[in-house]
């Protein structure tokens, strides 16, 4: 008697246009069975319509969840390997610090043309750390820097604006800097925000030939370690 009148209530539950999923929820019976009992009974065309918009609906949201989940884990694991990044680093040491210089000069230092020693990029970051890196290592200090600014002419009415920018960066008076480089070529990079846009700043060491000369000697002993 009781799978009866579970069965009739499951028929009137599918003759309102409930579906199968949802019947079987309800009745906390299988799909399966609510399939069989329901076989005969055929829904109007709107019947029809409703299930399928709500199926729609329900992809729609099972689609959002499935990608909220998705986004929280990429998060989660983002920051985990960050905390890992952290810990490996540990305490750097005079020498870590010495060796980080190096590796930063080897990729954007000066090392062919007139023997000048200079940086150039346009990480803010980076540029302290070449900065100090310099002042630890080799004991320059700020009056032997000369900066200079480069960016596209697009941003020539910026010239004050960006200098005083790197100024703060650097810490170093905007009376060490030298006329500004302008690039006349046309920027292929559409810049979003102009006002946040700096360039690239050159640091030169006065006067530092034979220090060129020695941080070079230093990289050619690391290259021949790599090799």
């Amino acid at each position: 008697m009781a799978d009866v009148e579970l069965r009739d209530k499951a028929c009137k539950l599918r003759m309102k246009g409930r579906s199968i999923n949802e019947i079987a929820r309800d009745l906390y019976t299988s799909k399966s069975t609510v399939s069989y009992w329901c076989r005969d009974i055929q829904l109007s065309s709107a019947q029809l319509r409703r299930l399928a918009e709500r199926r729609e609906a329900g992809g729609r949201i099972g689609r959002l969840i499935s990608s909220e989940k998705k986004r929280a884990q990429r998060i989660l694991d983002t920051r985990l390997a960050e905390d890992r990044g952290r810990r490996e680093v540990g305490n750097i040491t005079k020498r870590d610090f010495f060796m980080l210089g190096l590796g930063l000069y080897w990729g954007e230092g000066y090392k062919k043309g007139n023997e000048e020693c200079g940086f150039t990029n346009s990480n803010p970051d980076i540029i302290r750390a070449f900065i100090r890196w310099v002042f630890e290592t080799y004991g320059i200090s700020k009056k032997h820097l000369i900066l200079r600014v480069s960016i596209n002419e697009a941003h020539k009415s910026r010239i004050g604006v960006v200098e005083r920018y790197w100024a703060r960066v650097t810490g170093i008076s905007s009376s060490q800097f030298t006329q500004a480089s302008l690039i006349k070529v046309q920027s292929r990079k559409v810049y979003t925000n102009t006002t946040t846009h700096f360039g690239t700043l050159r640091v030169k060491v006065r006067r530092a030939t034979a220090l060129r000369r020695q941080i070079l000697g230093s990289i050619s002993a690391v290259a021949g370690y790599a090799s």
